[in-house]
């Protein structure tokens, strides 16, 4: 079974919507259940709006198949190398997905070595910008913050992978019960 199809904005909208799908989808499970999956839904989204920013276009939906949950968040963008390389750190092999066989790979290497997003990354180390969290500054830095969403993430899911191809970012995340 799939969920609706839920549009994940940068200013929030989407969020709610997201949680509520999950919450759906895992109606007539035991609430410990119930709720690791939304707790999956939540870190999935942050972990992935805090490393890629403002994020318009983004799409996340759920399935079910004989109680394999599989989640998706799929956006349009492209991503600086800082990007790049966090997302990938935050999934099971911390390899990308798409850059399977020789071509895969080649375009990888090409992709790397032609630092695309230059630009993103210098903006992402800049000062004017500043990570959302789900807490202050003051409790828990950022870089800390991601790193306790990533861990959050990867002990909950039993597998989160990413595909980074052409522009098209796919994070998805499986967890079987």
């Amino acid at each position: 079974m799939k969920s609706k199809t839920i549009s994940i904005h940068s200013s929030g909208n989407g969020f709610i919507d997201a949680n509520q799908e999950t919450e759906q989808m895992t109606a007539g499970l035991p609430a410990e259940q119930s709720l690791q999956l939304c707790l999956i839904t939540e870190e999935m989204i942050s972990l992935f709006r805090s490393i890629t920013g403002e994020v318009d276009n983004a799409e996340f939906w759920l399935e079910n198949e004989e109680g394999k949950f599989t989640f998706h968040l799929n956006v349009h963008q492209k991503l600086g190398n800082i990007q790049y390389n966090q997302l990938i750190q935050s999934t099971t092999s911390k390899e990308n997905e798409a850059a399977k066989g020789f071509l895969g790979k080649l375009r990888e290497v090409f992709v790397q070595a032609l630092s695309v997003g230059k630009d993103i990354d210098m903006y992402y180390n800049s000062s004017d910008y500043s990570r959302s969290a789900d807490l202050t500054d003051d409790v828990i830095s950022t870089p800390k913050w991601d790193e306790f969403e990533r861990s959050v993430l990867l002990s909950l899911a039993d597998n989160v992978s990413v595909s980074i191809c052409k522009g098209i970012v796919d994070l998805t995340v499986t967890k079987q019960l």
